[in-house]
């Protein structure tokens, strides 16, 4: 299922998910990993790109 601009996906495992890219690229390092639910890892995809964008928008620069 995709979900944002990620595919969450069953390893095979215990029915653990994985994060992978849509298409070429890589997955960030911070949602790397196994989750225990679907539900999960939309959590820290969200979690992720609000943080990504927080340090986007919230970037000053300061001029002498």
């Amino acid at each position: 299922m995709e979900y944002g601009n990620y595919k969450i996906q069953h390893d095979g495992t215990f029915g653990m998910y994985t994060i992978k890219p849509i298409g070429k690229g890589s997955v960030p390092k911070e949602l790397k990993g196994r989750y225990t639910s679907y539900g999960a890892a939309k959590a820290i995809i969200d979690a992720a790109s609000t943080t990504r964008r927080s340090k986007t928008d919230g970037e000053t620069s300061s001029g002498s």
